[in-house]
């Protein structure tokens, strides 16, 4: 199981925290890394494909589908924004810049990405994501996310 310390999640074990929160990308990860079935993630080196893994495992197939639903579907929802906070919390500005521009920002793209997530933002990711409403004065939102 991938480590999670008090700075976030361990060392390239980025990958391992999705499929094990978010077992949908599993099949995903298996196809980019080449693995076979049930093999584990890779654990060193992928610290430069994180942008692209969060977009192209996570939001792209994974999540942006589940915010389209008109029942969206509440435990896929928790464990991805689970996992976005916890790859959040970490202090690296790489880390924090990927969820941002890779996951957070891709909410602006239609109007139900948005309004489905905010149940599911908590804590610093729901303060970046209010921060950026303001800053891109998005219609309804120019004063950011209500306080939970």
């Amino acid at each position: 199981m991938a480590e999670i310390d008090g700075a976030g999640v361990a060392h390239d074990d980025v990958l391992t925290l999705l499929v094990e929160r978010v077992p949908e990308t599993r099949r995903l990860v298996e196809e980019k890394y080449g693995l076979r079935k049930d093999e584990a993630p890779p654990t060193v080196d992928t610290g430069l494909d994180l942008y692209e893994n969060l977009l192209d495992l996570l939001t792209r197939p994974v999540l942006q589908p589940a915010l389209e639903r008109a029942e969206p579907d509440s435990d896929l929802l928790q464990r991805c924004f689970g996992f976005v906070e916890d790859v959040y919390a970490d202090t690296s500005e790489h880390r924090r810049g990927a969820v941002y521009f890779q996951v957070l920002e891709c909410l602006l793209e239609a109007r139900p990405y948005l309004e489905n997530a905010i149940p599911y933002l908590r804590g610093p990711v729901r303060e970046a994501v209010s921060h950026m409403l303001k800053d891109y004065e998005v219609e309804g939102y120019e004063h950011g996310l209500p306080s939970l």
